[in-house]
């Protein structure tokens, strides 16, 4: 088997079956690849373990990964040409206990490139209003949700002459009119190290890809309280559960009162018009303002016939 034809092979499967993730997993005698499309998963091949452990060595030598640890996890990126058209490709890896390596690999997109289909438009706009507030904007949501093309969006949209400022690992989306840093824990290039640095180029948007610490946490919410507009993603599963992992990190409760301005959680569901599409959904609440509710809003969108009665009960909180 050539490796270099065949990671090309499914890169290309991949673009153009709009896949969102591309799987390579370790089992007992070999590897299986299977790709994601909105919310299936489908085996494409079964390899041996040898051009398994080749197909993962080559996906992270090309994204500058350490390809000689196989037990931490990893993360990288590269951009890769299809068809004389450049993807990016965020990549994944970590060792599990019997020292097999696994890959996974998102399939990205430039911003600009896809369009978003949202259930119910008139929430694009009513975000877009709130979010020019100077102070701290959440946004959650599952992964792949489209929480970063989200904040680029509303970013790239407030103002021609805005400097925006953006802070990953790593860069997802490229987008020549931003500033673009990435993290490297190596040169001590950390959120925390970047975000204390980029106050210094006064930016109009702060985006921060991901609160994971508490020093991350704390960093966002100084810049916030410094009159800076920033915008960072947040792992939970709801509009409550934000402000609970902020409070987890360490944040106090008088800190978020004076700085956080909008909450906005989002998700993908399959949506059966002119064929099965994804499209996004969003709860949000600003400031002191109530939220409609996850279950009214899935209600509502069931209700206007864009979602199936399988849809409603699998994605209604209990």
């Amino acid at each position: 088997m050539d490796i270099k034809e065949f990671s090309k092979e499914l890169i290309e499967w991949g673009v153009q079956n709009k896949a969102q993730d591309l799987y390579i997993l370790p089992e007992r005698t070999g590897y299986s690849i299977l790709f994601r499309t909105v919310q299936h998963r489908q085996k494409y091949k079964q390899l041996s373990k040898e051009h398994g452990e080749k197909l993962i060595f080559h996906f992270k030598f090309i994204g500058q990964m350490d390809v000689g640890e196989k037990r931490k996890a990893q993360t990288g990126a590269v951009t890769y040409e299809v068809r004389g058209q450049e993807r990016r490709l965020r990549l994944s890896s970590v060792g599990d206990f019997r020292q097999r390596e696994s890959l996974v690999i998102r399939f990205l997109h430039f911003f600009g490139d896809s369009k978003e289909y949202y259930l119910l438009p008139k929430q694009l706009e009513t975000v877009s209003k709130e979010v020019k507030a100077a102070g701290l904007h959440l946004f959650c949501g599952p992964v792949g949700s489209g929480k970063t093309t989200l904040m680029y969006k509303l970013a790239k949209n407030s103002g021609v002459d805005a400097q925006i400022i953006c802070i990953e690992d790593p860069v997802e989306i490229e987008e020549e009119t931003f500033l673009q840093l990435q993290t490297n824990n190596k040169i001590d290039m950390t959120y925390n190290a970047l975000i204390k640095a980029c106050l210094r180029h006064r930016p109009d948007i702060l985006i921060i890809g991901e609160i994971r610490d508490g020093l991350t946490a704390q960093a966002a919410i100084r810049a916030s309280l410094t009159g800076h507009t920033v915008f960072a993603t947040i792992h939970s599963r709801g509009i409550t559960g934000a402000t609970e992992r902020l409070l987890e990190l360490g944040i106090q409760t008088r800190e978020l009162d004076e700085c956080l301005k909008s909450i906005i959680y989002q998700r993908l569901l399959t949506v059966d018009i002119e064929g099965e599409i994804p499209a996004l959904l969003m709860e949000y609440q600003f400031s002191e303002s109530k939220t409609m509710g996850w279950n009214n809003l899935l209600r509502k969108v069931w209700a206007y016939g864009f979602i199936s009665t399988e849809i409603y009960y699998k994605e209604k909180r209990t």
